[in-house]
């Protein structure tokens, strides 16, 4: 950690919703003429100092390059020019990493980002004898557990890897490689995956996150799956952190986590859908709305929220579709509005909302269009709004 000062420091290693994209070539050079217009103003800027009134400028190349045209002497004349980088959101699917001012690694969600995010933690450690990581899932959707089977910290055998979830989520890490249980079913040997727990030396421990009054753990105590439970609602302690695990709306069980360390905290939010269904008395729609309750008592007052808003209310509608896709209602699919989110936000006086899960068809473009409104409410408001950025850092 150095010299660095911190509570919670926030790295998003993915923030795509549904499967992982990569940039089209059409918003590659969208992006890189953006960026190559910004760098021509400031170029152009500086040549103007050295210009006559009538437009010419009386010296040589080398001298305002400062040295004959080589690689070397283009970077340095370019490294005097402070460019504005471009936002640019990533593709790598669910994946939150929070380091703890006490120096706990805690991970929310392996999806694809997980990989990127496992490299730095190996790096991170080195040659630190003791390696533990506290993975937290929220459900069991491919999306967000995709990175698992190929992250480098799997393949360490001096790592010791917790990791806290639902039923389902244990299971769907579990099902294919068989890290809890030793066990894989032939029918499901190498369909996914060639890799299973042998070829995964990292040692693996599970703890389910239950409700244990709706559903009680089994009175044998036989659970391969899970070697410990931990009841819904009571908050885990690792060191001086809490984290308090809480049930959203969405098809497949899901959690979200509330995280609390030194005064600060981080609520992590992805998938949870406010429902807007036309029928009240639709026990999806309570549901829903007991969810969206519960979640705004836990952001209430929170310094940071990550939380899934992917689509617009007349996109969820079905009235308009998102990119070239054409509308079609999304009622049920399991995510939020962008302007529930934000509203939400404002009510519930969260200092920064960071809005992720972006929809796959939503080009770099749009989402670009999007943070620039979101700019204007924050400026507005006094609080924070903007779409979540892989590779950014938040620090609490």
């Amino acid at each position: 950690m150095g010299d660095e000062c911190f509570n919670l420091k926030i790295h998003l290693y993915g923030v795509q919703g549904s499967g992982s994209v990569f940039p089209s070539r059409r918003e590659r050079l969208a992006l890189q003429e953006l960026m190559d217009i910004r760098l021509l103003e400031q170029v152009f800027a500086d040549l103007s100092k050295r210009a006559s009134p009538d437009g010419r400028i009386g010296c040589t190349l080398e001298e305002i390059l400062g040295g004959k045209v080589s690689r070397q002497v283009l970077r340095s004349y370019r490294q005097r020019f402070e460019i504005e980088e471009a936002r640019v959101y990533g593709g790598w699917t669910t994946c939150v990493h929070v380091e703890t001012g006490d120096g706990c690694d805690l991970v929310f969600d392996c999806g694809s980002g997980f990989r990127n995010c496992a490299v730095d933690l190996q790096q991170k450690w080195a040659a630190a004898p003791r390696r533990d990581l506290f993975i937290f899932g929220s459900h069991s959707h491919f999306d967000h557990t995709e990175g698992f089977d190929q992250a480098a910290v799997c393949f360490d055998p001096r790592n010791h890897i917790h990791v806290y979830g639902n039923r389902q989520y244990l299971r769907a890490l579990d099902q294919n490689l068989g890290i809890f249980t030793h066990q894989v079913d032939a029918s499901l040997l190498g369909v996914q995956t060639p890799l299973r727990y042998e070829l995964m030396p990292a040692r693996f421990e599970s703890c389910e996150i239950r409700d244990m009054e709706r559903n009680p753990p089994p009175d044998d105590g036989e659970d391969r799956l899970a070697h410990s439970c931990h009841p819904l609602w009571e908050p885990i302690r690792i060191g001086a952190t809490k984290i308090t695990a809480f049930e959203v709306f969405h098809p497949a069980p899901c959690l979200a986590y509330r995280i609390e360390h030194g005064g600060k905290t981080l609520v992590f939010c992805t998938d949870h859908e406010l429902r807007h269904g036309d029928q009240p008395d639709d026990p999806r729609q309570q549901a829903s709305l007991q969810a969206e309750e519960r979640l705004g008592q836990k952001v209430h007052g929170a310094d940071a929220l990550y939380r899934d808003g992917q689509f617009f209310r007349a996109e969820y509608d079905g009235y308009q579709g998102i990119g070239l896709s054409g509308g079609v209602p999304r009622l049920d699919w399991g995510h939020s509005c962008i302007e529930d989110v934000v509203d939400m936000a404002e009510m519930c006086a969260v200092k920064a909302t960071y809005i992720g899960h972006h929809d796959p068809n939503r080009d770099w473009s749009e989402r670009n269009w999007i943070d620039e409104t979101l700019k204007r409410r924050s400026d507005h408001t006094g609080l924070r709004f903007e779409l979540a950025r892989a590779e950014s850092v938040i620090t609490l």
